[in-house]
């Protein structure tokens, strides 16, 4: 995994995601009692083959995502 202020990439088996397509994705998470969870809306703009089934995909952070005016706590 590599971050940056406004972009994530990561490694996955998953083979639904392709260039373009708009994400909900919540980032740092944890699932530690009390944990603050965000959630933002962002874009895959870069598909990798990483071989072995893997591949790298590269979103971008396009905005944060409110519900009820407060972050999602969990």
């Amino acid at each position: 995994m590599n971050t940056s202020r406004d972009s994530v990439y990561f490694a996955s088996k998953n083979a639904a995601y392709v260039e373009g397509m708009r994400v909900f994705i919540t980032f740092p998470y944890s699932d530690a009692p009390g944990s603050l969870n965000r959630e933002s809306l962002g874009r895959v703009v870069r598909v990798d083959d990483l071989g072995q089934g893997r591949r790298g995909i590269a979103i971008e952070i396009l905005m944060p995502l409110y519900v009820g005016g407060k972050e999602t706590h969990r």
